[in-house]
């Protein structure tokens, strides 16, 4: 299944034969089996032909509407979607007070674990005061969780950790990407798009597994759209938004990409998208499944979740990642593709 990038604003679409086609500039830069699409996410204000959006319709294929910059538009489906296959199931969970504090504390453990991993993978490349702080508050917090009665106490925990985690992030950013205005709001917004993303491919495993998106266990504030998606992308924004972001931002002072305008900012935005198509394909050491990719990761973490929910298992086992080799800067990451393409797709 595929994820379609539009990021250009004058393209144009045609349905011929059960196949998408998207042209730019009258070159056709994809042509793929409608069945195959698993996504649109378009960046700016782009119009889809009616025809399309009936085939997507038809297709209960979901579309996330971004700005240039990254920032959250809407979203476009058909609301006539068939209920969630294991819908009756999430609401009966619903009412179990001992199931969903578990499953808190299992993601929020996770969480800080994560974010300590990611920190804790940095220090070889820059360590101060604000980050080994950081690092022994996400230790002494782990410790705690179990301490946390309810939900509300385990997510003041998670808010506490994350304040002083996103401090120590900051930091890191600072010493890569040096300390402008603009770099750090760039830095801010990069983070911002990949959590966007990241939530957008949760949400896509859910609908694929028969979940519904809208029964969470953290985020049921109502501040949140699709808040189980976010629940994951509390688990996972860690290793790979937070870490894939700063391994871009420092290729691109180490490249000298700090250009301004437009152009520089489209292709900034095509390059992210191939960066961020290659983390999806990093493979990583799952400490159940091997050698997998984190991809493949974030499908059998909503499997677990499943299993969890239907009573299949015991609790909810998260994902808590190693650290990285000590001899290498980064994890065994697909090379992106050097040519900047208009249109990406996996």
């Amino acid at each position: 299944m595929s994820t379609i990038y539009i990021t250009e604003q004058d393209v144009s679409f045609q349905i011929q034969h059960h196949y998408l086609k998207v042209f730019h500039q009258q070159n056709q830069r994809i042509s793929i089996p409608i069945r195959n699409i698993s996504q649109f996410i378009i960046f700016g204000n782009i119009s889809l032909p009616k025809e399309v959006i009936k085939i997507i319709h038809s297709h209960h294929i979901p579309i996330l509407y971004l700005t240039q910059t990254g920032e959250y538009l809407g979203r476009l489906e058909n609301p006539s979607q068939l209920p969630a296959k294991y819908l009756t199931y999430q609401r009966r969970r619903a009412r179990d007070n001992e199931f969903n504090r578990a499953t808190a504390e299992s993601i929020i453990w996770a969480k800080l674990h994560n974010q300590h991993t990611f920190l804790q993978s940095w220090t070889r490349h820059y360590t101060d005061y604000t980050i080994q702080r950081a690092l022994n508050y996400l230790t002494l917090l782990m410790d705690n969780l179990p301490l946390a009665p309810r939900i509300a106490e385990l997510q003041e925990y998670s808010k506490e950790a994350d304040n002083i985690y996103y401090c120590a992030v900051a930091s890191l950013f600072s010493f890569h990407n040096g300390s402008s205005f603009t770099n750090a709001k760039r830095t801010s917004g990069l983070i911002n798009l990949g959590n966007q993303l990241l939530h957008q491919y949760i949400y896509t495993l859910l609908n694929t597994a028969g979940l519904n998106p809208n029964y969470a266990i953290l985020h049921r504030d109502g501040h949140h759209e699709l808040p189980l998606a976010w629940d994951f992308t509390a688990e996972f924004h860690a290793p790979i938004v937070d870490d894939m972001v700063l391994n871009f931002v420092r290729n691109l002072t180490n490249t000298n990409g700090n250009g301004n305008g437009k152009s520089h900012s489209h292709k900034l935005l095509q390059n992210f998208l191939q960066h961020w198509e290659a983390r999806l394909r990093t493979f990583i050491l799952h400490p159940y499944a091997g050698e997998i990719s984190y991809r493949q990761c974030l499908d059998l973490q909503v499997r677990e979740y499943l299993a969890s929910l239907l009573g299949d298992v015991e609790f909810y086992r998260p994902l808590a990642l190693k650290f990285r080799p000590t001899n290498s800067n980064f994890a065994n990451t697909i090379k992106p593709q050097t040519v900047p393409l208009k249109l990406v797709k996996r």
